[in-house]
């Protein structure tokens, strides 16, 4: 499959699966089947009562038929006795002229009178009757048939058989052929039927896109983001979701709200006993020997650390925002990655490592140099502190296309110990530490790709971590990159 044709596969697949587009199928194939097992039961409904209402007229016609022939028959019978052959075929002259029933009579032994010359099927008419001994109707081209055998007044066998001008109505099946216009019918059934349903499936999914785009902005920091204006009029279930949404993104602002607080709170509070500290420990140092230098100098290590990490708390609560918060401008990729590289290589080699560039496209980013610069320092420090003397620390920067959107990747490897397969998500957690690096020393402040996660998520992208195959931690930083002119 062609890169193109999977991209058509996934926006198909992605199609179907939406909630519209079911209530709307199901809909509209609901419809569709309703409207044709209607129209088939009014049809087979219909055509039964047309062949009943033809069936019943072809007795009653019958029965016409059949009485008027057994008067014609007795007249004929008595004529033809009484006055002979001539006056017959007289008789039969003016009943054809005046009824249009032409007749003929068939003495005992069925032979034609002189004159009458039958037609065959006329001959074969008088022997069914004389066989059957009653009425026998039947049909020639248009004509109909009726013969039926009589008696004198001496008993004597006749047969009359007449010919009826105009065939009667023949029965009908009960489920008749579909009309001309069937498919005309079917098709503006089906576009009566698409509208009605997709409005319904719209109406009925609008509340439930309008709850996805508020999950999804109060998912990206947006904690003020609410429903209520747009679905609080409803009183339906979707409604209801509406205002526990509502209440359940109040409780949630509140909380971390509250949670800002303490964190800008304590840390504020803890910089001036430090400043204090750091004071003391100057006028201390003055006024002791070289005896107290080792206790002293460990002192203003882990007070510097101490302020270090009350710095990094705080510049995590800072960034902890929406992406309209930050300033935003254009930034160079390849210009950032270049200082923040050479700085770390320069202290990278303090631990007889490296930090090695490869840069294979340019790239362009919206946002804000001060946050992503943090965020990719911290990852580029980890992997040196981490990496194994005698090893470089690469980082790459790569541009990919996936569909309509072409993302800037960032990736920085190292030649450290790795970190277990169940951690890897974790480490991006404030204060989170891999059970083999809980050392300080080792280890940092714990915040450091925490930050990372925050601005890069505020920036639109998203950041990952994965064990090489080779040995050693990748992490890869994709953002949203810059069309380029």
């Amino acid at each position: 499959m062609t890169l193109k044709g999977f991209h058509i596969f996934r926006f198909l697949r992605k199609i179907l699966a939406s909630i519209f587009v079911k209530i709307f199928f199901w809909f509209w194939l609901a419809t569709i089947l309703s409207g044709i097992t209607f129209y088939i039961l009014t049809t087979v409904t219909e055509s039964s009562t047309i062949s009943e209402s033809r069936q019943k007229l072809i007795v009653h016609r019958r029965h016409l038929t059949g009485q008027t022939m057994a008067l014609y028959g007795e007249a004929a019978i008595e004529i033809f006795e009484r006055k002979g052959l001539k006056a017959l075929n007289n008789y039969t002259e003016r009943m054809e002229k005046t009824t249009g029933i032409h007749t003929y009579l068939f003495p005992n032994g069925l032979h034609s009178l002189a004159g009458q010359d039958p037609s065959p099927q006329v001959q074969i008419m008088a022997e069914r009757s004389l066989r059957s001994g009653k009425v026998e109707f039947g049909v020639y081209r248009d004509t109909f048939l009726v013969a039926q055998p009589m008696f004198n007044s001496q008993g004597l066998l006749y047969i009359i058989v007449g010919e009826v001008p105009g065939a009667p109505p023949q029965p009908v099946e009960p489920f008749y052929r579909l009309p001309a216009d069937f498919g005309m019918r079917m098709l503006i059934t089906f576009i009566i039927g698409g509208i009605i349903c997709s409005w319904l499936a719209w109406h009925l999914t609008s509340g439930i896109r309008k709850l996805r785009n508020a999950t999804h902005s109060f998912a990206q920091g947006d904690l003020a983001t609410r429903v209520r204006p747009q679905l609080g009029n409803r009183r339906d279930e979707i409604g209801g979701l509406a205002r526990e949404f509502d209440q359940m993104a109040e409780q949630i602002e509140g909380l971390m709200t509250s949670q800002k607080r303490l964190l800008r709170d304590v840390s504020h509070e803890l910089r001036s006993p430090l400043a204090r500290l750091n004071v003391a420990l100057e006028l201390l140092q003055q006024k002791t020997g070289p005896e107290a230098e080792t206790s002293l100098n460990r002192i203003r290590r882990e007070a510097d650390r101490l302020n270090e990490m009350i710095g990094e708390i705080l510049s995590l609560n800072a960034i902890d925002g929406s992406p309209e918060a930050i300033n935003q401008e254009m930034v160079d990729l390849n210009e950032l990655l270049q200082e923040i590289g050479a700085d770390a290589d320069y202290e990278a080699r303090a631990r007889d490592c490296g930090v090695v560039l490869s840069i294979s496209e340019t790239a362009q980013v919206q946002g804000s140099p001060e946050l992503l610069g943090r965020a990719v320092e911290n990852v580029i420090r980890n992997a040196v502190r981490y990496s194994v003397a005698g090893t470089s620390v690469e980082v790459g920067l790569q541009g990919i296309h996936d569909g309509n959107q072409t993302w800037a990747v960032i990736s920085v490897r190292d030649h450290g110990p790795g970190v277990p397969e169940a951690d890897l998500e974790k480490i991006f957690q404030p204060f989170y530490r891999v059970a083999d690096a809980r050392d300080r020393q080792s280890g940092g402040t714990g915040i450091g790709l925490a930050i990372t996660a925050r601005a890069v998520r505020l920036h639109g992208g998203s950041v990952k971590a994965a064990n090489h195959p080779e040995g050693g931690l990748i992490v890869k930083i994709n953002l949203p990159m810059l069309p380029t002119v």
